[in-house]
């Protein structure tokens, strides 16, 4: 019967191809799958165990999340996949009233992770708005980002991603474009360059000096004196990306289409 699916990858891997996107999940990971749909799936793991949960109903604001990944932030993800595995699990005999309560448990908790992942177009500006105020302190990694934002490095990575960046690139980004106001300032000519560089994170003038000519085309020395055409050689205040983005190719999946076991646990 045609409907939504919540799918939890318990072990292995799996691809899931609909709505014109592709979404790899690992052990851990959920997917959100709409049946009255054409769509593929493939099971990329030496051994898969999957577990798809029907879920009543078309979640309508839910839609943009066909074939996302779901539930890498701790919590809730743990919650509802604890709670999936132990019910698909349990042999025991229900009465009616047990099953529609149970049910009803089920929905309020996929609900409530499907509404997380609608939270990750908001997620992306908040993290990036956090980077940005720590742009001058020379430890600010991915995995110290991710811990301020309860999430894991590997989903930062993948929040990134599906704007085409990775987060060094864009925290390089962010800095160099500081560097290059600064450079630019008439009230700042009085520090070296050397400490234009440190107070936005570069702690080595060499390194700060090949990634500014790789930016901008001429050197922070060169650029400062007014070198003609290269004031105009920058990027907007406030666009998101900067000349270092990299975009990230699309991963390429290996494996084979045989399921191992897959479990329905039908939420009313």
């Amino acid at each position: 019967m045609a409907g939504w699916h919540l799918v939890l990858v318990q072990d292995g891997e799996l691809e899931l191809e609909q709505a014109g996107r592709t979404a790899r999940i690992e052990a851990g990971g959920f997917v959100l799958l709409d049946s009255g749909r054409p769509f593929r799936i493939r099971l990329a793991g030496a051994s898969n165990t999957v577990l798809a949960t029907r879920l009543a109903g078309r979640p309508q604001p839910h839609d943009g999340l066909v074939a996302r990944e779901l539930g890498r932030r701790p919590g809730v993800a743990q919650l509802v996949a604890g709670f999936l595995v132990g019910l698909a699990a349990d042999t025991a005999p229900y009465g009616p009233g047990d099953e529609l309560r149970l049910g009803t448990v089920v929905s309020d908790l996929v609900v409530l992770l499907l509404d997380e992942g609608l939270g990750d177009s908001a997620l992306l500006p908040r993290i990036q708005a956090y980077i940005v105020q720590r742009l001058g302190e020379e430890g600010l990694t991915p995995d110290r980002v991710a811990a301020a934002h309860h999430i894991s490095t590997r989903y930062l990575h993948r929040l990134f991603q599906r704007q085409g960046l990775t987060v060094a690139s864009w925290i390089k980004g962010q800095r160099l474009e500081r560097c290059r106001r600064d450079l630019a300032d008439p009230g700042l000519r009085h520090l070296p360059v050397h400490v234009v560089a440190a107070r936005w994170g570069f702690a080595q003038a060499a390194d700060f000096s090949r990634a500014f000519r790789a930016a901008y085309g001429t050197t922070p020395t060169r650029f400062r004196a007014g070198v003609p055409g290269m004031w105009g050689r920058h990027l907007p205040r406030n666009c998101a990306r900067s000349a270092n983005d990299v975009r990230v190719p699309a991963q390429q999946t290996h494996g084979h289409d045989e399921a191992r076991r897959i479990v329905p646990v039908t939420a009313h």
